[in-house]
């Protein structure tokens, strides 16, 4: 098979083309497929689970306005208005007024009982009508007697405590509101008056003094909870879904075609049972029966509701032939496409091999009559401007300029041994010349080392003197930087001089200051001593009360006098304070004017030292220069020597040279009749 297609340029083009073609159809089909499955089953399951949650958020929803409902009632006042009625009636029925109310018997057979019942029946049952209850129970306290029922059945007036209905889902459930005091429902049960599966849910009622009177109940059918399981909108024609309880009895389900009896039939799949495990997902799940559903599954969480201490599985599936429908029909619909695609790809790939394999054979005929010599074959050109068309346009190009070629090539070789003959007497005189040339240049080959000698010599000293003039720049250099450090520290002399001027001149300042601080001084002594005066005379007057006020002014007056003394004492260090600051303020200008003239002759001196510094560097630079020079000279004398060497190498390669061209003549000569032997095969 194999051998079959390459022995063919056109089957391969085919099967190439076909191969190319299918290839990426089959590729990006299942890639499709993949991701297009992928999306389809992600969609049916997420569009089962939000059944479910729907399903699971209205169960809760349902529960949570009944729970409410029993609330409400039990906190109205027409409840408590109704117990008052009934609990007059019961007192009127019994012998002892004491006794406590509902205690041993109930009677419902009398005309007031029944008149009473008329009385509340009408909101009540508008009640359940409206909220779609299917009854409502009061009960009393102490012995449990239903003392009222919307709808009256056998249990009315009987004790849920010692009567026939003791063993009663309603009897359990009054027994243990009435131990918790609290809001209660029990899980569906059949009850046994009526034989119905109903759950109920109890709240207790109390009275005005906050004790516990009694018990309200209201009854709930299944049906009522299968109302909102029918709803089957997204859910197709195989979807259905379920309620389970704990004990995998069903609670309710949404196919009514569907053989399930509540509370008796039993569904244990995998979903209920993770569902129970308080696992929530959606996947494929194979029944007992072998088939598969896709599933989605979930814990409902009524126990997270007040009172209610029971809790059911949720499950909603759907056959996995429906669920996975849509995938099939994609799958068929990308395999006619993928056909179809093929074909038309098979149709494009023959016609594209035979326009490119038609050409190319009789290429290939024209090919091999050239390959036996025959230059006379015809061409063809084409108007193709593809590669074909390019690639036999080519081929008659080619074939012309060989044809041209072959001809100048006989030409060409009739000449070639006529030149030949030419050469070889040529290559003989070269090789007399060559050996006088050799000669020669090994003569100027010691004369250039010579040279090379006495360049070398010269070069050296050139390194020494180079040296020399680079020491001497390296001391120049030093002695300019040296020159600018005294410059700088001359600067900063005259810095500081300029700030002790400005620091003796402020000293001054403050020393005038204190010269008048000191005649304020001075003027308070002669105002106390005043002052003193003035209180001495006061003293005298007051005569013996102004003792002591004249020990105190003679006190004032003796401190007035000290502090005239030591302001004196003091104005005159501040004078010789003053005449001494005005002495270092002119010692500080001449400094300043010094050091001036220090900084002025260090800045000429750093000027002639950088000149000298800079000659110095120019004489070490040239210096450097020369020995360069020096030094490339010498490189070159070497380069000249080796130069030579290397003309006497060739001259003595010429001559062997010379010797082969000699030989290679006469082989020359003997290719060029070959050559002629081989161009006469050809026919042009």
């Amino acid at each position: 098979m194999i051998h079959f297609i390459r022995s063919n340029l056109m089957r391969r083009l085919v099967f190439l083309f076909l191969g190319a073609v299918l290839t990426p159809i089959i590729i990006l089909s299942c890639f499709v497929f993949y991701h297009a499955k992928a999306s389809l089953n992600a969609a049916a399951s997420d569009k089962l689970s939000v059944v479910t949650e729907i399903r699971k958020s209205q169960v809760l929803n349902y529960f949570k306005e009944r729970l409410e409902d029993v609330r409400v009632l039990a906190e109205s006042e027409d409840v408590r208005q109704v117990l008052k009625q009934l609990n007059n009636y019961s007192e009127l029925t019994k012998e002892n007024e004491n006794k406590m109310i509902f205690h041993e018997s109930f009677s419902v057979n009398s005309e007031l009982y029944a008149n009473i019942c008329k009385s509340v029946d009408p909101f009540f049952k508008k009640y359940m009508e409206g909220y779609g209850y299917n009854n409502i129970f009061l009960m009393c306290k102490k012995e449990g007697y239903v003392v009222y029922a919307a709808k009256r059945n056998r249990e009315v007036g009987t004790s849920l405590k010692t009567g026939p209905y003791k063993n009663s889902v309603l009897a359990k459930l009054w027994e243990n509101v009435i131990k918790e005091e609290k809001l209660l429902a029990e899980d569906f049960a059949v009850y046994e008056p009526t034989g119905e599966t109903v759950i109920f849910i109890a709240a207790p009622v109390f009275d005005e003094k906050g004790g516990l009177s009694a018990v309200i109940a209201l009854q709930i059918s299944a049906d009522q909870v299968k109302e909102i399981m029918k709803r089957r909108k997204g859910m197709g024609e195989t979807g259905r879904t379920f309620l389970v309880g704990e004990d995998f009895l069903v609670r309710s389900y949404s196919v009514s075609e569907t053989p399930l009896t509540v509370m008796k039939d039993k569904i244990a799949t995998p979903a209920v049972h993770k569902a129970l495990n308080g696992q929530a997902g959606t996947e494929l799940i194979q029944h007992d029966s072998g088939l598969r559903f896709l599933s989605s599954y979930s814990r409902v969480g009524l126990k997270e509701l007040e009172g209610i201490s029971f809790d059911w599985a949720i499950v909603s599936e759907i056959d996995e032939a429906e669920a996975v429908a849509p995938i099939r029909t994609l799958g068929f619909h990308i395999l006619w496409a993928g056909l179809a695609l093929m074909i038309f790809g098979c149709g494009i790939g023959y016609l594209s091999a035979r326009s490119i394999a038609n050409p190319l054979k009789k290429l290939s005929d024209r090919v091999r009559r050239l390959a036996l010599g025959d230059l006379t074959v015809s061409g063809f050109r084409q108007e193709r401007a593809d590669e074909v068309g390019v690639l036999m346009n080519a081929f008659q190009d080619m074939l012309q300029i060989l044809r041209d070629q072959t001809r100048r090539v006989m030409e060409s070789t009739n000449s070639l041994s006529a030149a030949a003959s030419q050469i070889s007497v040529t290559a003989a005189q070269l090789a007399a010349s060559s050996s006088e040339t050799s000669t020669s240049v090994a003569e100027i080959s010691t004369t250039v080392e010579e040279v090379r000698q006495t360049a070398r010599v010269s070069n050296e000293k050139a390194n020494n003197v180079a040296e020399r003039a680079k020491q001497a720049s390296q001391i120049s250099e030093l002695g300019r930087k040296s020159t600018e450090d005294a410059i700088s520290g001359m600067k900063r002399i005259k810095e500081e001089m300029a700030y002790v001027a400005e620091s003796i001149v402020k000293l001054s300042e403050q020393t005038q200051s204190i010269g008048e601080i000191i005649s304020a001084v001075n003027d308070l002594a002669d105002q106390s001593n005043l002052l003193s005066v003035n209180a001495s005379i006061e003293a005298a007057k007051a005569g013996e009360h102004g003792k002591g006020f004249a020990v105190v002014a003679q006190e004032v007056k003796s401190l007035a006098d000290q502090s005239k003394e030591a302001t004196s004492q003091v104005k005159s260090i501040l004078s010789d304070i003053q005449k001494a600051t005005s002495a270092a303020v002119m010692a500080t200008e001449r400094g300043s004017k010094a050091v001036e003239s220090g900084v002025y002759l260090s800045s000429q001196l750093g000027d002639s030292v950088g000149i000298l510094s800079r000659s110095v560097m120019d004489s070490a630079q040239a210096a450097v220069q020369i020995a360069a020079s020096s030094q490339e000279q010498l490189i070159g004398m070497d380069q000249l020597a080796q130069a030579m060497e290397n003309i006497k190498e060739a001259s003595f390669q010429n001559v062997d040279g010379a010797r082969q061209l000699e030989r290679a003549t006469k082989d020359l000569e003997e290719l060029g009749r070959k050559l002629k032997e081989v161009s006469d095969k050809f026919k042009v």
